[in-house]
């Protein structure tokens, strides 16, 4: 690739957003992006905040209960799935990006469900 003012500008885009940049033996460039939802940050520090999440982080931290535990990112999970705290604008943003956003497929309620519940959890979440 011949370098140019547009091919140094997605270069640098591309590192600014973390992304694995490998240079392959026939000269293609192979980006590695991983995709993180971002209100994982407003998710652990509400949960600090709720009090019910609150007790379980201490249960967790003092090894009185097996369903919840912390992942890798320190947010409270619920048998693997992120537990969202009882804040009512970041559970619709949530359930927006879900259901609106342009890399959501929407084949009926039933399936959106049954991929939403996989990454997060709440008491009365179905309804």
């Amino acid at each position: 690739m011949v370098a140019n003012s547009l091919s140094r500008r997605v270069n640098s885009d591309l590192r600014a957003m973390l992304a694995g940049l490998s240079l392959l033996d026939d000269g293609s460039l192979l980006a590695k992006l991983q995709v993180k939802p971002m209100w994982v940050g407003q998710i652990k520090s509400k949960q600090l905040m709720d009090e019910t999440l609150g007790t379980r982080l201490r249960q967790v931290k003092n090894g009185e209960t097996l369903d919840f535990g912390i992942n890798c990112e320190g947010v409270l999970c619920f048998r693997g799935r992120m537990c969202i705290p009882k804040d009512n604008d970041l559970r619709q943003s949530i359930l927006l990006e879900a259901h609106s956003s342009f890399y959501a497929m929407h084949p009926g309620g039933n399936k959106m469900y049954r991929n939403f519940e996989k990454l997060y959890w709440w008491p009365g979440l179905k309804r």
